[in-house]
Order: structure tokens, then sequence, then C-alpha cells
């Protein structure tokens, strides 16, 4: 996959060095994220075990959650993020069990614990 940039080309550290560094610091042992970051995630285990990780996180890929056409959901085009759903008083639950549903981890939505989120992704 080429190489993995620590710095962009005015100094600011990279997205994928940060998160190595952040899951590493948080000492975060599985990481659920979209598959569009499935090609960079060799090269994170890689940085992870060059920062001194032994043992780095177990990382799991979803489908993308798309709106309708089949385009991604992106805080970057307006869609609705977190901070919204917290002022409409959304349980956190109610996300993390709807998020799971539409990633394929439930077979119907509702809510779910994120203490109950490893079972489902080893289950599947």
């Amino acid at each position: 996959m080429g190489d993995l940039l620590l710095r962009d080309r005015v100094g600011n550290w990279t997205y994928h060095f940060a998160v190595v560094v952040d899951d590493a610091r948080q000492e975060i042992d599985l990481v659920i994220r979209g598959c569009d970051l499935l090609p960079s995630t060799g090269r994170q285990i890689q940085l992870a075990r060059l920062l001194g990780r032994a043992n780095p996180p177990l990382f799991v890929h979803h489908p993308l959650i798309c709106k309708s056409g089949g385009v991604k959901l992106s805080k970057a085009t307006g869609d609705t993020g977190i901070r919204e759903l917290r002022r409409q008083e959304v349980p956190p639950s109610a996300v993390l069990g709807q998020a799971a549903y539409l990633t394929g981890l439930l077979l119907t939505p509702r809510e779910l614990q994120p203490a109950d989120l490893a079972g489902l992704v080893a289950a599947g």
C-alpha cells in the first residue's frame, strides 16, 4: 500500500499516525470502522509494533453506512453527526444498536451497550 505518512505537507500529524498513538495510549483492543479504511490497516498495525505495541488492536471493517443513492454518510456533506443526535437526546445505546444493525451485526435494530459489541463481533 505504499508509505505511511506521519506528517502532512505543513508538518501536522496525519490521521493514521494519530489514531495509532491514540489507540495505544487508551489501550484500545478492538477497532470497528468502515471498509474504506481497510487498505491502511496493515500499515497502522506495523506502525503500532514499531512504536512498541506488542499486541495491536483487533480491526473489524464494516460496510459503509450509506444514504439513498449509495453515497456514504458524512459530516462533511451535512449528514447528522453524533453531536446532533446528542442534542436530540437519542441514547448512545440506540445509536450503537442502529450502527450494529446497519453494518450487519444485528438482524434487527435494538439498543446495544458497548460491552455487548465484542460478543457480536466474535459471533459474526
